[in-house]
């Protein structure tokens, strides 16, 4: 609910807040704690999240050299989540929402598409059917999210050309 949501978020900004202080060193301008779990004890994680206020991300990470590639993937996306990044994908189904979600919306052939557009974190490669992004060899900033972090303002011409 909306008033438990505010309240996590609250208690979040402190813990960072203190952390932040514990740490020393120069202040941070986002950070980003990562969680990592035994995939031989725990079969899922809670959803990883980043704040846009207070510039904080939480990521739940699995513990193997094989899953490195997937956590960079989520850490990045997160990253981009405080930065002001939406979400590319339906809360629903969890499938890349056309057409921001697509990497490459214009394409012709549309299906199947070759990478994810990192807020959508799916792969679309046909109409009712997505697959997983390995990681950010496989994903690509798209226009509408480059728009929200301010990319396409210093990239100009660019991200247009791209699509």
């Amino acid at each position: 609910n909306r008033l438990g949501v505010m309240l996590w978020s609250l208690q979040m900004r402190y813990w960072a807040w203190r952390m932040q202080r514990t740490a020393g060193g120069p202040p941070s301008d986002i950070q980003i704690f990562v969680r990592y779990f035994d995939p031989q004890s725990t079969s899922r994680v809670a959803h990883s999240v980043g704040l846009q206020k207070g510039l904080i991300g939480v990521v739940h990470a699995w513990a193997e050299p094989r899953a490195g590639a997937r956590n960079r993937l989520v850490l990045a996306h997160e990253l981009l989540h405080t930065l002001g990044a939406t979400d590319k994908y339906d809360p629903a189904s969890r499938r890349p929402r056309y057409p921001d979600g697509y990497a490459e919306p214009a394409r012709q052939p549309l299906y199947p598409q070759i990478e994810a557009e990192i807020m959508a974190g799916l792969i679309p490669r046909s109409e009712g059917h997505a697959v997983a992004a390995t990681g950010l060899n496989q994903a690509r900033i798209g226009a509408a999210t480059a728009r929200e972090i301010g990319l396409d303002e210093a990239f100009g011409r660019y991200w247009g050309a791209r699509g």
